[in-house]
């Protein structure tokens, strides 16, 4: 659970355990562009996009644009505030390394993990690309592979970016997901290289946030997994430039 006082009510005690016990597994995930906690006010405000983290009760939470660069307006010490503050389990892509203001994104979760890598992904680009890969140990004793990315803004960066993805798929064992800013407007070359591996996906359109037309921002998902429902919290409207993607989401 996030540490904050701000925090919401926890859920009812033992409902999570019923669950698990009673039937498939229940995951919360969410990916957001943060926008360097720029919102359309253009205010650098870490806080409001905390708040909108907690109110969302996340299981997993894949965040872009974490940003430190105070040079540039933001917050620094980005991956720090985030780190201390949403507790739980971080694995993180700084891309961008400056002195107390790196530039990434960062991967968090609730339950333990056990990271696996980083993986530099390849150009053309005008910045670095990276995915993280990450293991959860499922309450069934299996596991549940996860992998977060930002894409590039080159349609050649982001074909060779997403088949460097679906490579990484191919090797896992047990069921998982893909899950982050593609920086692709459209059902494209990433969708068809994910889709031929993952083959459930949710993708609304979620970017700009105020007039959303472009659907960047995607969760892909493996045949062991059970989307229950998908939609954009369009409450964070004005946090970012991307509306929230929230699946919730049962494990067979």
């Amino acid at each position: 659970m996030p540490k904050t006082a701000a925090s919401p009510p926890d859920r009812e005690p033992g409902a999570d355990q019923v669950a698990e016990a009673a039937g498939p597994e229940r995951l919360r995930v969410v990916t957001w562009n943060c926008h360097g906690s720029v919102g359309r006010d253009w205010r650098c405000d870490p806080e409001r996009t905390l708040s909108v983290i907690e109110r969302l009760q996340p299981d997993l939470l894949a965040l872009q644009e974490v940003d430190g660069r105070s040079h540039l307006g933001r917050r620094a010490r980005a991956f720090e505030f985030f780190a201390e503050r949403l507790g739980g389990h971080v694995a993180e892509a700084r891309t961008l390394r400056r002195p107390d203001r790196d530039y990434g994104h960062l991967l968090w979760s609730r339950r333990p993990i056990r990271p696996v890598a980083v993986h530099a992904l390849p150009g053309p680009g005008i910045e670095p690309r990276a995915a993280i890969e990450i293991v959860i140990d499922r309450t069934d004793g299996g596991v549940l592979n996860v992998l977060s990315a930002h894409l590039g803004l080159s349609q050649k960066g982001r074909q060779r970016q997403s088949m460097q993805i679906a490579g990484l798929v191919a090797a896992w064992a047990g069921p998982g997901l893909v899950l982050g800013d593609f920086n692709e407007w459209r059902l494209g070359t990433v969708h068809r290289v994910l889709s031929s591996r993952l083959p459930h996906h949710a993708a609304p359109r979620s970017w700009p946030s105020l007039m959303p037309l472009a659907r960047m921002d995607r969760i892909y998902l493996s045949s062991g997994l059970l989307p229950k429902r998908a939609f954009l919290d369009e409450e964070a409207a004005k946090a970012s430039d991307h509306l929230p993607l929230v699946a919730d989401l049962m494990l067979r």
